[in-house]
C-alpha cells in the first residue's frame, strides 16, 4: 500500500545524489544535461573536502527543481546533506518537502527527517523518519497516506481515509515491502488492523504469496472464507490454488493454470468437490447423494504463421446446479470448440468441431448436437475484375451427431456469386447479384413420425438452386439551411429456380425466420443453409429523412414484398413470409442528440395490420435524470422453436441526487402467456473524491440456470488508488415460487 511511498523516496534520493554531485562536476546522469546553480553564498573549509551552499540554494536540472535553505556535501565521507525547508519538484507535477535528508557511501545509506510530498494527482503522504541501508533497503517510520483532498473549512480534520503503519520496510533484494502495525483509518478512527503483511514491489509483475482473502454469504454454500495462491512458476507460466470452506457444504478446491509459449498460450481452470445436494427441478426437489462435483475450463490460442490460427475451448460441468450454486458462471449452455482459421487478404476459412452442455433447468433443449465438423470458407475477388464486378467462392461443410436414437446429419455447399454495383447519370443507383449453389445431405437416425412407417430412417438429397437479385434506389434530396431533406424509393426483383421443399433434408439451422427493415431486402430471408427462397418476388419500400446540421435527424423506412407464384410458398406460419404478400415492416429512428434517441421497428400483418412484431429502444439524458427502455413483441411462429408469444419490457434509470449522490434501477417485466415480474435491481451510490461506494440489491425470479428466485444484494467499495473491493452477493434466499 505504501509501494510509492518507497519508490519515491528511492527515486529521490537518487536524484538528489545526482545533484550533490553536481558542487563535484560530476554527473552519473548525464553529462550533457544542463545545470543551474543558485544559492546566496558557497563556501569551502579549509581542508577544502566540505563545500557548503547556503541561502536560497537551488539547483535545477532536467526539470527537477531541488531547493534548501543549507546544502553541504563533504567529498571526504562522500556524504550530503540538505537542511531547512528541503524541497524536491519533480517535472511529472510531484512535490516532496523534508526537514532534512542525508546520502552517503555512494547512496547506500541515508536518512530522511519529517518528509511528506504531494502528488500531481492531489494524493499526500507523510513519514516521521526513513532510512536507507546499504543500498537495498529503506526502512520508514511512523508513515501514512492518502489521497484524499484536505476539508476546506477546517485542513486540520483527519481525511476521509488514509493508510498508516508504524514501519514499512522495502527490501529490494526480495523485491518485497512489508508492514508492520497497519491500519485503515476512515475519519481518523481505525477500522482495520493487521500486525504484519507483506506484498512485492513495483519492480516485478509476479511473485509466489497469498492473495488477498474473501468472505462468502450465501444461502447455498452458508458463510465462507475463500483463500488463494499464486504460484509464479517461471516467467512464461503460472498457477492460482485456492479452496473454500463454509458452513454448508464440504470444502471446494480450485486452481487456475497459464502458460505463455513464443506463439501460443493456454488457460486451464477447475474445481472440484464431494458433496450431496439438492437439485430443484421445475420447482420438485431432487435429492443426490454424495458425488464427485466440479467442472473444468480450458481456452487456448496459437498462432500457427501470419495466415493460420488455431483456438481451443472447453467447457465442462459434473452437473447442471454446480455452476450456479457456487456461483461459477451464468451461462445456460456450456460450449467447447476446437478450431483452425486461415486469413488471406479477403479471404477467409474456419474449420470446427463443437459440443454443447446445456444447463438449463427450465426449457430444456435436450437435443443438442455436438457438431462434427463445421467448415466455412469465403473468397472474395477483387473490385471490377470480373465483367466490371466482384466474384465470390463459398465452401461450407456442417456434421451434426446426436444420441444414439437421435437424428444425425451431414451436409454440404457450394456457392459461386457475382456482384455488381451501377451508378447512373440520373442518380439511379443499382445493384445486380447473381448465384449459383448446390448443396448435398445425408441424414442418418430419421424420426419415423417424420419420414412415414415402413420408410427407411436414412436418407440422402442433392439440390441446386441459381438466383439473381437486382435491387436499385432513387434517393432524391433537398438542402435547407441547417437541415438536408432525403426521400430514397428502393425496389428489388428477385428470381430464383423452382425448389420443392423435401422431407429428405431436414431443418436445423433455418428455423428462426424474421423480418425486419434490413432482412426485407435480402436476397435469401431464410437464416442458414437448410432452406432457401426460390422463385420470384418483388420487394418495395420508401426510406425518408430529414438530417439537421447539428447531429439531429429522423426517418422512416416503410416496406413490403409479393411472390409471384401463390402457392408451395417456404415460409413457415406466423414468419410473416408465409402469405403471396409479406407482412409490412418498418422503422422510425429519431435523434435529438444527447437529449434522446428513439428507435422503432415493428412488423404489421399484411391482410389487417395486426401486430407481429414491434421493437422500442428509447433512450433519453435530461440533466441529472437518464432512462433506458427496451419493449419487444414477437407473436408465436408454428413449426419453429417460437412456440408461444413473447412480450417483455425493460427499463432502467439512473438519477443524480447531488454531486456526490445518486440512485439508480431496472426493472424486467414478462408481459407474455407467463406475465409477470422477472428481474428487478436497485442501487445507490457515492461519488466522492477519492472514495466511492455502493449498495446494489437484484431480485431475479425463475432463473434458466437454476430454476430458483433469489435475491441477492452485492457492496462495493472504491478507493482511489488502490483499487475496488466488492462482495459476491450475500444472498438473502432461494425459492421456488
Amino acid at each position: 500500500m505504501f509501494l510509492f511511498v518507497l519508490c519515491l523516496f528511492s527515486g529521490a534520493g537518487q536524484k538528489l545524489w545526482a545533484q550533490e554531485t553536481l558542487l563535484e562536476g560530476k554527473s552519473p546522469i548525464s553529462t550533457q544535461a544542463p545545470v543551474d546553480f543558485t544559492a546566496d553564498s558557497l563556501e569551502h573549509d579549509k581542508s577544502g573536502q566540505v563545500i557548503t551552499a547556503k541561502g536560497n540554494v537551488e539547483l535545477v536540472q532536467a526539470g527537477y527543481i531541488l531547493k534548501a535553505d543549507k546544502m553541504t556535501y563533504n567529498t571526504g565521507t562522500d556524504t550530503v546533506r540538505a537542511i531547512g525547508n528541503v524541497v524536491l519538484s519533480h517535472p511529472e507535477g510531484d512535490t516532496y518537502f523534508a526537514d532534512e535528508f542525508e546520502l552517503k557511501n555512494q547512496m547506500k545509506d541515508g536518512f530522511v527527517r519529517g518528509l511528506h510530498g504531494l502528488m500531481a494527482d492531489g494524493s499526500r503522504f507523510w513519514a516521521g523518519e526513513g532510512e536507507r541501508i546499504a543500498g537495498m533497503k529503506i526502512v520508514m517510520k511512523e508513515a501514512a497516506y492518502t489521497p484524499c483532498e484536505p476539508c476546506k473549512e477546517d485542513p486540520s480534520r483527519p481525511p476521509v481515509w488514509q493508510l498508516r503503519a508504524g514501519e514499512v520496510t522495502h527490501d529490494k533484494e526480495e523485491a518485497r515491502i512489508e508492514y508492520r502495525d497497519a491500519r485503515f483509518e476512515a475519519f481518523g478512527v481505525p477500522v482495520a488492523y493487521t500486525p504484519y503483511f507483506a506484498h512485492p514491489d513495483g519492480s516485478v509483475k509476479r511473485k509466489s504469496g497469498f492473495l488477498v482473502p474473501s468472505l462468502v454469504f450465501d444461502s447455498y454454500l452458508g458463510t465462507g472464507y475463500a483463500q488463494e495462491y499464486y504460484w509464479d512458476i517461471a516467467p512464461d507460466k503460472d498457477a492460482t490454488i485456492g479452496a473454500l470452506v463454509s458452513t454448508d457444504v464440504n470444502p471446494v478446491l480450485n486452481g487456475e493454470y497459464r502458460q505463455r509459449f513464443e506463439n501460443a498460450e493456454i488457460k486451464l481452470n477447475g474445481s472440484a468437490t464431494y458433496s450431496d445436494r439438492t437439485d430443484r427441478v421445475s420447482g420438485r426437489e431432487k435429492a443426490k447423494d454424495d458425488s464427485g462435483r466440479g467442472h473444468f475450463f480450458a481456452d487456448g490460442r496459437w498462432e500457427i504463421n501470419e495466415k493460420w490460427r488455431s483456438g481451443l475451448r472447453v467447457e465442462v460441468a459434473s452437473d447442471d446446479q454446480y455452476m450456479n450454486q457456487y456461483d461459477i458462471s451464468n451461462e445456460d449452455v456450456l460450449e467447447s470448440e476446437v478450431n483452425v482459421e486461415r486469413f488471406s487478404g479477403r479471404d477467409y476459412a474456419v474449420a470446427r468441431v463443437m459440443a454443447f452442455q446445456d444447463i438449463r433447468i427450465s426449457e430444456r433443449q435436450v437435443d443438442q448436437p455436438a457438431v462434427l465438423p463445421e467448415v466455412e470458407a469465403r473468397f472474395l475477388g477483387d473490385p471490377n475484375q470480373a465483367l466490371g464486378g466482384r466474384w465470390s467462392l463459398g465452401v461450407s461443410a456442417l456434421g451434426l451427431q446426436r444420441g444414439t436414437d437421435d437424428q444425425d446429419m451431414t451436409r454440404g455447399t457450394l456457392e459461386g456469386g457475382w456482384r455488381r454495383r451501377f451508378v447512373h447519370a440520373s442518380g439511379l443507383v443499382s445493384r445486380l447479384d447473381l448465384t449459383a449453389r448446390g448443396d448435398a445431405y445425408n441424414v442418418r437416425d430419421r424420426d419415423v413420425a417424420t419420414v412415414g412407417s415402413g420408410r427407411n430412417g436414412k436418407s440422402s438429397a442433392l439440390r441446386g438452386f441459381a438466383q439473381g437479385h437486382l435491387q436499385s434506389s432513387y434517393p432524391v434530396v433537398k438542402n435547407f439551411e441547417e437541415a438536408q431533406f432525403v426521400v430514397e424509393p428502393l425496389a428489388a426483383l428477385t428470381m430464383g429456380t423452382d425448389v420443392n421443399v423435401s422431407d429428405r433434408i431436414p431443418n436445423e439451422d433455418s428455423q428462426d425466420v424474421y423480418l425486419d427493415s434490413l432482412k426485407l431486402f435480402e436476397p435469401n430471408r431464410f437464416p442458414g443453409y437448410d432452406r432457401v427462397e426460390d422463385r420470384g418476388r418483388a420487394t418495395y419500400g420508401l426510406r425518408t429523412g430529414l438530417y439537421g446540421d447539428q447531429g439531429y435527424y429522423g426517418e422512416i423506412f416503410f416496406g413490403q414484398s409479393r411472390r409471384f407464384d401463390k402457392k408451395n410458398n417456404p415460409f413457415p406460419e406466423g414468419s410473416g413470409l408465409s402469405d403471396q404478400d409479406s407482412d409490412y415492416v418498418g422503422q422510425l429512428s429519431l435523434g435529438l442528440g444527447d437529449y434522446a434517441n428513439l428507435d422503432y421497428s415493428f412488423q404489421l400483418e399484411n391482410a389487417n395490420l395486426a401486430s407481429q412484431r414491434h421493437e422500442v429502444d428509447l433512450q433519453t439524458s435530461t440533466g441529472p435524470l437518464s432512462t433506458s427502455t427496451q419493449y419487444f413483441y414477437v407473436n408465436a411462429l408454428k413449426g419453429t422453436s417460437l412456440s408461444e408469444s413473447r412480450e417483455q419490457v425493460r427499463t432502467s434509470a439512473h438519477l443524480r441526487l447531488h454531486k456526490n449522490w445518486a440512485v439508480g434501477g431496472s426493472v424486467r417485466y414478462d408481459l407474455g402467456e407467463d406475465e409477470g415480474l422477472r428481474a428487478a435491481s436497485y442501487g445507490i451510490d457515492y461519488i466522492g473524491q477519492c472514495v466511492t461506494l455502493s449498495a446494489i440489491a437484484e431480485r431475479t425470479l425463475t432463473s434458466d440456470s437454476s430454476g430458483d428466485s433469489d435475491t441477492k444484494i452485492m457492496f462495493r467499495l472504491g478507493l482511489k488508488n488502490l483499487g475496488e473491493f466488492e462482495t459476491s452477493g450475500v444472498s438473502l434466499g432461494q425459492s421456488d415460487e
